[in-house]
């Protein structure tokens, strides 16, 4: 089956031809093929690759949308997508049909969220967009609404704005934005339906994959209905990529899940933002050098032969000290800045090596996890009733600027808790730590040394400082992300240095290690050794082998 675990997809080269286009595939260890429709394929290639179709963009200029300018959506040759066009619908779907006809195992919608993902006012002044709104609006505020040329106000607002224009300076911006958001979950739906309702009255299996142009919430609402995803990861803003891996990890549950490394990434953080992507479950896809060069094969590989001995990780299994809510009601109103502070929150946790995953409801988070809010000023209703519960039934949060409420129109509410302060207040039978929002990341620096020891005491405070889960000691930093299941107790481990990990010492708890004292551990570098776990006060130790990229370490 094309979409599978191990997804890293591999598109041909422009003028490439089939035959190349597999064996680079095969040394990059690289599945499936991505191919254009409409060239001859054999029919054993086509029979596990996706049919690369560019649902974001229109096929023609009546299926473009437009801009607040009245101009039309995108750059020209590449116009976007109306996605409330029913032409652009029947074109997709005949592409669909016709790669089920030519016997590809599913398709590849090519960036299915370009109109939305150039910015607000950058689509949906189109005809129909504004036709749709106004219908909208009559609905939410009553059939005595009179209809407006939104159009002509949003040109009127950009006019006399003396900078950007974000939703909060449009009339009815709050509207129009979550339209915007609503109509790209319709569209991808009846993308995925229409696939499916072809490939059932064919009587086979047929895949719905997507590669998405940015990463939001509207973009997170829209993998529900998708089989894979890819989507990007640009340049190398944090130091291991943890944050956002786990985040699409969480989003994608276990669907198969990929990030494209975008081709400004350093050649020395392909392999290590590589590694902590399969330490998460999460595929890489490599510049095209680092492809060319094999660069990543071993590596997925390795991962493939994880998944295949059952001990790949999955959101289910994972260890948790500590859990951060990703909230997409608060995302879509912060423009992005929740998203941000919740992945700049996953790299310090990270850092510290304390256990910690992203759930999107505060329902999955573990009781007895501490919860994580970053960034997390617009909760929906329901997330800051279950946080104020959370809190008040004896639950402990940690958070990242004063959490903050909005009403289902996505106007300010009042808080869900009280303030709160870095040496922690007591609410009901629960704890709340407030720290200032996060800063951007500055690697090495005195000031995220001084953040990641601000942050150390916060969590020593909810947690207390004996018995943690996991820690390693050592010159080379480590990331360690344990996931245990009824059988045994794994240790996805990456060395985030350039120079292999030698003389590193692992801490396992023995409330999550248990008795056990063998282990097995293996790497992307070969290694496959049995190795003796030592008692150690309330934890296991050992030093492990040198090793460079990724590694598993099984106890039990």
């Amino acid at each position: 089956m094309a979409v599978s675990s191990a997804f890293a997809p591999f598109r041909l080269p422009p003028g490439a031809p089939l035959e190349e286009a597999s064996r680079l595939a095969r040394e990059a260890a690289a599945q499936p093929l991505v191919l254009r429709l409409g060239e001859p394929v054999p029919g054993e290639v086509a029979g596990e690759a996706l049919a690369d179709i560019g649902a974001g963009y229109a096929f023609a200029l009546e299926e473009a949308c437009r801009a607040a300018d009245g101009a039309p959506s995108g750059p020209s040759g590449q116009l976007r997508s109306c996605l409330l066009s029913q032409l652009h619908r029947e074109h997709v779907t005949r592409a669909a049909e016709a790669a089920l006809g030519a016997g590809f195992a599913g398709i590849c919608l090519d960036r299915p969220d370009a109109p939305i993902a150039q910015g607000f006012l950058g689509s949906g002044f189109c005809d129909a967009c504004r036709a749709a709104f106004a219908k909208e609006l009559s609905r939410t505020y009553g059939e005595h609404f009179m209809p407006v040329d939104y159009l002509a106000l949003a040109r009127e607002a950009l006019a006399s704005a003396s900078g950007a224009l974000g939703y909060a300076q449009l009339p009815f911006g709050r509207d129009f934005w979550r339209s915007r958001v609503a109509a790209l979950d319709r569209a991808v739906g009846d993308y995925a339906r229409a696939a499916r309702d072809a490939a059932r009255a064919a009587g086979r299996p047929f895949e719905v994959a997507a590669q998405m142009e940015a990463i939001g919430p509207a973009q997170i609402t829209a993998t529900r209905h998708l089989d894979a995803v890819i989507f990007p990861v640009k340049g190398e803003a944090q130091a291991s990529g943890a944050g956002v891996f786990q985040l699409l990890r969480a989003a994608m549950g276990r669907r198969p899940c990929a990030v494209a490394l975008s081709p400004d990434t350093p050649a020395a953080a392909v392999a290590r933002l590589a590694a902590v992507a399969a330490a998460c479950g999460v595929e890489a896809i490599g510049p095209d050098r680092a492809e060319a060069e094999g660069q990543l094969a071993p590596l997925r590989r390795f991962a493939r032969l994880v998944a295949a001995q059952r001990h790949a990780p999955t959101p289910s299994d994972a260890v948790s000290e500590c859990v951060i809510l990703y909230s997409r009601e608060a995302d879509l109103w912060t423009g992005g800045d929740h998203r941000a502070q919740v992945e700049r929150a996953g790299e310090l946790l990270a850092g510290l090596q304390i256990q910690w995953k992203v759930v999107l409801r505060v329902a999955d988070a573990p009781p007895q996890a501490a919860l994580v809010l970053a960034g997390a000023s617009a909760l929906a209703p329901l997330e800051a009733l279950e946080v104020k519960r959370r809190v008040e039934a004896g639950g402990d949060v940690l958070a990242f600027g004063e959490p903050g409420a909005v009403d289902e129109a996505g106007r300010e509410a009042g808080p869900p808790l009280p303030p709160g302060k870095p040496a922690g207040v007591r609410i009901s039978k629960g704890m709340l730590v407030t720290l200032p929002p996060l800063p951007a990341a500055r690697p090495g620096s005195a000031a995220e040394r001084s953040l990641l020891e601000t942050v150390a005491r916060a969590v020593a405070t909810l947690l207390g400082r004996a018995r943690r889960a996991a820690s390693a000691t050592g010159r080379s930093p480590l990331f360690v992300a344990l996931h245990r299941n009824e059988e045994r107790l794994d240790a996805h481990l990456v060395s985030l240095a350039p120079e292999p990990a030698q003389g590193t010492m692992l801490f396992l708890g023995l409330h999550v290690a248990g008795a056990v004292r063998r282990a097995r551990f293996q790497s992307a570098g070969g290694a496959d050794e049995k190795i003796v776990m030592n008692p150690s006060g309330y934890s296991l130790s050992t030093v492990l082998p040198a090793f460079s990229g990724y590694a598993v370490l099984s106890i039990g």
